[in-house]
């Protein structure tokens, strides 16, 4: 077991199904959506399987569309966006598409054919930040900090652990800075990951099964932790069962805001929907051409 170090352990407040969607009958994703006050300041997970272009370019405001690509994944992702990045988000790395005020982008398989995998991420702004101007931050799989103990390993995607920090920490851009930790552990194996005292923590199964309690599995679901009021750290432990487990872990301070969604958009009351679409309409968010 890592982070032995003695904390209350949080318990599990749900076991949430990710129903599949299909996109096009080729790529699809198990989503969560769950109430917004068990993830804030998280609104969803997509994780994905792509074989195909089911997007266009779209925009998006008031919020962030953060993409993990997995490092097995077999293809990466061409990038586009209005802040005029075109560039390739390889296997393994971090791209926090930071909409701010409105920006529009795109992905695209890199590879064509060839089987994507990953999650798509939106992450909520304050309101404070939500007239931020858009900005693109992207982090390498060779630049994130790994960490092996027994029984497993993790990536430090975003936020840190066991004092590895990600370099997106360093970067005085990440306006809701939250802790997203790529998991891998063996049968049996378990890893616990500290939890600051109010913040909202769930985790995200890819493959395999997570030990629920003892002898009952868990497979293609999120867990969701209770939130802590004891002063400090408490820790949230993941626990393979039967099966090899990876997944993503996500925590973070709540913003507790009210929350208005209208599509691509993230306001706090119906008014700033409607002032994002406005914006969107008279080209404030930039034109994007699709790529294919």
């Amino acid at each position: 077991m890592c982070g032995s170090e003695l904390r209350p352990l949080l318990a599990v407040k749900a076991v949430v199904e990710m129903p599949y969607h299909s996109f096009d009958g080729i790529s699809g994703a198990n989503m969560l959506r769950v109430d917004s006050r068990w993830i804030d300041p998280f609104i969803g997970v997509d994780s994905y399987t792509l074989r195909s272009n089911p997007f266009g370019p779209h925009p998006h405001a008031g919020m962030s569309a953060v993409s993990l690509t997995l490092p097995e994944s077999e293809a990466g992702t061409i990038n586009r966006d209005t802040m005029g990045d075109h560039s390739r988000i390889e296997p393994g790395d971090l791209h926090w598409f930071q909409a701010g005020r409105g920006a529009m982008h795109e992905e695209t398989p890199a590879s064509p054919g060839k089987t994507e995998q990953g999650l798509q991420i939106f992450v909520n702004l304050s309101r404070a930040n939500k007239g931020a101007d858009p900005v693109g931050l992207r982090v390498k799989h060779a630049d994130m900090p790994h960490v092996n103990f027994e029984g497993g390993s993790l990536r430090v995607v975003a936020g840190e652990f066991d004092s590895q920090q990600s370099p997106i920490t360093q970067d005085a851009r990440w306006l809701t800075r939250v802790n997203m930790l790529d998991v891998t552990l063996q049968a049996g194996a378990s890893v616990d990951i500290p939890v600051n005292s109010g913040d909202n923590a769930f985790f995200v199964i890819r493959s395999g099964n997570f030990e629920h309690v003892a002898g009952v599995d868990i497979a293609g679901a999120a867990i969701i932790f209770e939130a802590s009021d004891v002063a400090g750290a408490s820790a949230a432990r993941i626990k393979a069962g039967s099966q090899r487990l990876r997944g993503v872990f996500f925590s973070g301070t709540p913003i507790n805001e009210p929350m208005f969604s209208g599509g691509p958009f993230m306001g706090n009351t119906a008014e700033d929907i409607m002032a994002y679409k406005r914006a969107f309409s008279r080209g404030e968010m930039g034109h994007l051409e699709a790529s294919v």
